[in-house]
């Protein structure tokens, strides 16, 4: 998709067509290169299955050097949206999160959040895990800073699954998005404009996370904090059946079902 000139990759799943359906926008991770939304796959079949139009999008498509910083990147992204049309559901995950969480004040008092380990503000310890990931990508070594990112995003204590046949050679382009995607969440604090956030918002992390953890995660009282036990920085992939059907409930609590 080409929105204010800008390509935005993006794939769209749900009743595309559908005249009065719920609209869910959803800003990926870090990548070291788009999915096609596969990261957000079983929360993706939750909002189609209950009639969402869901657009997924490559978050990092629109940042370049003049967007260094998550406030910078999050204006760029305020031109683009009406592009998308109306936005009943504003997700993200990890970055994705962050961006969305930074984007609340410029969408409806109504919208509906959704957030999978999307920090609203970072930490001492999250900042040192996220630069040494970052700077080994930009110092040439994408395959070893790949190799971290893998083993961080798994539950703490848990023995990390080999990554296919061992690292990729190193990928410049995926070592600029890393780092470029990483540097932007250190020393964030966005907590006032969540929890200024009149709509309903979830938010989903795991007890077990080595990067976003509950203490990231700053709420209203009319908000929620889930918490997966035992789940690392993916509770959807890791416990699938809880967080699918904690997003399920959230939409028809909420009449986005």
């Amino acid at each position: 998709m080409t929105h204010a000139g800008l390509a935005v990759p993006a794939a769209v799943f749900g009743p595309k067509a559908a005249a009065g359906s719920a609209h869910a926008l959803v800003f990926a991770p870090v990548t070291p290169r788009w999915d096609d939304g596969a990261f957000f796959t079983p929360v993706t079949r939750v909002l189609a299955a209950a009639g969402l139009r869901v657009t997924v999008v490559d978050t990092l498509a629109a940042w370049d050097e003049e967007t260094a910083t998550l406030d910078s990147f999050a204006a760029r992204w305020r031109t683009l949206l009406p592009e998308f049309g109306r936005v009943d559901l504003l997700c993200g995950n990890a970055l994705g999160g962050a961006l969305a969480q930074v984007l609340l004040p410029g969408v409806a008092p109504n919208a509906a959040a959704l957030l999978v380990s999307g920090p609203a503000r970072s930490d001492a310890l999250l900042d040192a895990r996220l630069t040494e990931i970052a700077d080994l990508a930009a110092g040439g070594r994408s395959d070893a800073a790949l190799a971290l990112l893998h083993r961080r995003v798994q539950p703490h204590g848990h023995r990390p699954d080999p990554i296919g046949d061992g690292p990729a050679p190193h990928d410049p382009g995926a070592g600029r998005r890393l780092a470029a995607g990483l540097r932007m969440l250190r020393g964030i604090d966005v907590s006032d404009a969540v929890r200024d956030h009149p709509g309903p918002l979830l938010q989903i992390v795991g007890s077990h996370s080595q990067l976003v953890t509950q203490r990231h995660t700053p709420a209203a009282p009319h908000h929620r904090v889930a918490v997966i036990e035992g789940a690392g920085m993916r509770p959807h992939f890791e416990r699938t059946a809880e967080v699918s059907a904690l997003v399920g409930d959230f939409l028809r609590q909420k009449g986005l079902a």
